[in-house]
């Protein structure tokens, strides 16, 4: 079998997927509060046809057939203005692990853009490290008995069904997967107030021995952890490019300001120190971009998880970073509450601790790098 050519940049077909997301985004950039159900739904049936919703699933389930590089192509365009919309990652569970009767239930409304997913697995102690999992799943007649509680769930409070990991036995790594629905007794939902990402809502679910028929259970019995992992490098590639279109719109609106800031007779923009600061941030950008990409071109080899680590890793520190540059090249221009500055810098926040922080995802790839003696390489 002949050796893949390694790719350096997108392809034709993924900068027009790229290209399609920001038109669909751009609208809603300057948009203040949570985005409406209905508006919600809206923008997800205008992504519809290029195949968002399908996230990476082939045709013959629903999906347009899409490659991971032309998908994360897709998800990076929609930042900064629509920064970790989400609603695809429970098509790819369910297309991994749903039985026939599931999909058939459940995936003709999430492929459509009429209804909304969500995944509930952190929880305070407990969030990559499902280890701390405290939800419980006990067997109870024909189905079960699901009690404990899920935070920062994404669109917690507009989805019509949310993906739930539980713990299922008393044996190290024993957990389950279920499909609940807000309308389950039991089931309760609370808002949660965060410093970013103001579009969204997010959540704090209560599940109170909310009852589930096994045929709401999602793949096998005990296995529920492997898939969690197995979701993890994606995600976290696809936040990792999100937040580094943060800070390039940081860097830009910098360069913009300084073009038009006037200090002791010349241009900010012509101080080698702005030059210098910006150089710095836009090289280190476009690198840690080619290691999500690169994540993104071998998401089934099995450094996957350590390339999509680090990319999140730097991505999230980058993304704070220049946001940080830019509040000190733009001084008090920027310290209107309404300035668009603000807005990046919260996101940025929040797209550092999403799929887990710096510090976790640096920790993933030590072990796998220095603790084992080699080095984290994948074919190109």
């Amino acid at each position: 079998m002949p050796e893949r050519a390694a790719r350096f940049d997108l392809s034709a077909g993924e900068r027009k997927l790229l290209a399609f997301a920001q038109g669909v985004a751009a609208p809603y950039a300057a948009y203040q509060g949570a985005l409406p159900l209905a508006t919600l739904q809206e923008i997800f049936r205008k992504l519809e046809p290029s195949g968002y919703l399908g996230s990476i699933l082939p045709v013959a389930a629903g999906g347009k057939g899409l490659s991971p590089l032309a998908f994360a192509a897709l998800v990076e365009g929609l930042s900064p203005s629509l920064p970790l919309l989400g609603n695809q990652s429970v098509q790819r569970y369910l297309h991994d692990f749903g039985s026939p009767a599931q999909c058939a239930r459940f995936l003709p409304g999430l492929l459509s853009g009429d209804d909304i997913g969500a995944i509930a697995i952190s929880e305070t102690q407990a969030a990559s490290d499902l280890s701390r999992i405290e939800t419980t799943a006990t067997k109870h007649g024909h189905g079960w008995k699901i009690t404990g509680r899920k935070t920062w769930v994404t669109h917690g409070m507009v989805a019509a069904l949310f993906i739930v990991l539980a713990r299922s036995g008393d044996a190290p790594g024993q957990f389950t997967r279920f499909i609940l629905t807000p309308d389950m007794p039991g089931f309760v939902r609370r808002p949660l107030e965060p410093i970013g990402l103001a579009h969204l809502t997010f959540a704090e679910l209560e599940l109170n021995d909310c009852e589930v028929s096994d045929e709401l259970r999602l793949g096998g019995e005990g296995e529920g952890a492997s898939g969690a992992k197995a979701a993890f490098p994606i995600a976290r590639l696809l936040a990792g490019l999100q937040a580094l279109r943060i800070a390039q719109a940081a860097i830009e609106m910098t360069a913009d300001y300084a073009r038009e800031r006037v200090v002791a007779g010349s241009a900010l923009v012509e101080r080698s120190l702005v030059q210098r600061g910006h150089a710095d941030l836009w090289a280190r950008i476009e690198a840690a971009r080619l290691l999500a990409y690169r994540a993104a071109a071998n998401l089934a080899d099995t450094e996957a998880s350590t390339l999509a680590s680090g990319a999140k890793a730097i991505s999230g520190e980058l993304a704070l970073e220049a946001c940080r540059w830019a509040a000190d090249c733009m001084g008090s221009s920027a310290l209107p509450a309404s300035h668009r500055l603000h807005r990046l810098h919260n996101d940025a926040r929040m797209m550092a601790v999403v799929d887990g922080t710096s510090l976790l995802n640096h920790l993933v790839v030590a072990r796998r790098g220095i603790a084992r003696g080699t080095s984290p390489r994948t074919k190109s």
